[in-house]
C-alpha cells in the first residue's frame, strides 16, 4: 500500500531559510565587491571557475540535443520499420494539406527552379523532329489489351515502361459478389452519402445546381434520388462525379473497395480517388473529362462505362485516340503523362459505378 507524500511545515520553513541565507550571502558578496572596487580584469579572473562551469553545462546540454536528433535521423534512415512509419505519417499530413495547398505539381516537377528560356534566335537553325521522341512508344498502338492474372513484372515490362494502357479483367468480383454491397444497396448508399457530406472536390452532377455549395439537406435528397438501382422509364437519367481529397474519405474508400492484387508494394498509396456514377443518361451528351494526374487505375465495379483515352497534344500525330467500353470487373491502368481520360455517363438501365485511384508514378 502506497503512503502519500506530505510536505511538513518544518520542510517549508527549512527551504525558506536556505533561500534567505543565499540572498544574504549574495548581498554580502556584492557589498564586498563594491568596497574593494576591483578592476574588470580582476573580476573576470575571479569568476572564471563559475563561467567555465556554466559554459560546460551549456555545451553538454546542446551536445545532448544534437546527439538525440542525430540518433532519430539515423533510425529513420537506416531502420526500415521506422522509416516506413515516418513516411506514412508524412504522407497523411501532406494529404491533409491538399484542400488548402495543391503541392502535387511541385512534387512531380523535375526541377524546383524553371530554366529561363533563351532568345528565340538561338533555336533558329534547330531542326524540329516529325514527332517528339516520347511519342514513339504508341506509334503502332491502336487497341488496349485485356489481360488477367497479371503480375507486376508483366505490367512493368509490357506497359509501364512504355506508358501503354492495359485492362485487367479479374481485379474485383462481380457486384453481386461484393462482400459489403453485393446484396445490400442501402448500405452502399449510406457510405456514398457519407462521402458526399465530407465536402468532396470536383463535385459535378446534373441533379443539383451548383453542387459544390449544396446544403446537407440537398445532398441527402440527391442520395434519395439514387435509391433505385434500376432505371424508371418515366424519369430522366443522371450522373454524379466527385473526387475524395480528404484523408478521412480516402481511408474510407480503401475499406469500401480494397486494393487490386497487382498493386506493387513500393507504390505509394493513392493520394486521392474518384467516384463516377451514372444511369440512363442521354447518349448524345458531351464527354466528361475529370482532371487526373499520375498513375491512374479505373475500376469498373458495376454495369459498363464508355471511355476515351486521348494522347497529349504533342503526341496527337503519332498516337491514336483509344475508345473502349469498360465492363464489370475490368480495371484500366494508364499514365496521364501520355493520355487524357474522358468518359460518357452510362445510358444503360443499371447504375454504373466506377472507382478511380490516382497515385505517383514510382514504377
Amino acid at each position: 500500500m502506497s503512503v502519500p507524500f506530505v510536505v511538513s511545515p518544518a520542510m517549508v520553513v527549512g527551504s525558506r531559510k536556505v533561500e534567505s541565507d543565499l540572498n544574504t550571502s549574495f548581498q554580502e558578496l556584492l557589498e564586498a565587491i563594491g568596497k574593494a572596487n576591483p578592476s574588470d580584469s580582476a573580476l573576470y579572473d575571479a569568476f572564471a571557475p563559475v563561467r567555465k562551469r556554466l559554459w560546460r553545462k551549456w555545451c553538454i546540454r546542446w551536445i545532448t540535443v544534437a546527439v538525440c536528433l542525430m540518433a532519430v535521423c539515423l533510425a529513420v534512415y537506416y531502420i526500415p520499420s521506422v522509416n516506413w512509419h515516418v513516411s506514412a505519417i508524412g504522407r497523411l499530413v501532406m494529404i491533409e494539406w491538399l484542400p488548402y495547398w495543391d503541392w502535387t505539381p511541385l512534387y512531380r516537377s523535375k526541377c524546383l527552379i524553371a530554366r529561363t528560356k533563351g532568345p528565340a534566335g538561338s533555336k533558329k537553325y534547330e531542326s524540329s523532329p516529325s514527332f517528339p521522341d516520347d511519342c514513339v512508344v504508341c506509334r503502332n498502338f491502336d487497341t488496349v489489351p485485356v489481360r488477367k492474372n497479371v503480375s507486376y513484372e508483366t505490367l512493368y515490362r509490357h506497359h509501364l515502361m512504355r506508358n501503354v494502357p492495359i485492362i485487367v479483367s479479374d481485379v474485383f468480383p462481380p457486384w453481386h459478389g461484393h462482400p459489403l454491397y453485393g446484396s445490400d444497396w442501402d448500405t452502399f448508399l449510406l457510405d456514398l452519402e457519407e462521402l458526399l457530406l465530407a465536402n468532396p472536390c470536383d463535385f459535378r452532377t446534373n441533379l443539383l445546381f451548383k453542387p459544390s455549395s449544396a446544403k446537407t439537406s440537398a445532398l441527402a435528397r440527391l442520395v434519395d434520388l439514387l435509391a433505385s438501382n434500376t432505371s424508371d422509364p418515366g424519369k430522366s437519367g443522371w450522373f454524379v462525379q466527385f473526387r475524395n481529397c480528404g484523408l478521412r474519405t480516402v481511408k474510407k474508400t480503401r475499406t469500401m473497395f480494397g486494393k487490386p492484387y497487382f498493386y506493387a508494394t513500393h507504390w505509394e498509396p493513392p493520394y486521392t480517388n474518384w467516384m463516377l456514377l451514372s444511369r440512363a443518361f442521354h447518349p448524345a451528351a458531351p464527354e466528361l473529362t475529370p482532371n487526373m494526374a499520375g498513375l491512374v487505375i479505373v475500376h469498373q465495379l458495376r454495369a459498363h462505362l464508355n471511355v476515351t483515352l486521348r494522347p497529349r497534344t504533342e503526341c496527337s500525330d503519332s498516337c491514336s485516340k483509344l475508345s473502349l467500353t469498360l465492363r464489370q470487373q475490368q480495371s484500366l491502368l494508364f499514365s496521364t503523362t501520355l493520355w487524357h481520360f474522358s468518359y460518357l455517363p452510362s445510358d444503360g438501365n443499371e447504375t454504373s459505378i466506377t472507382f478511380v485511384t490516382e497515385t505517383y508514378e514510382s514504377v
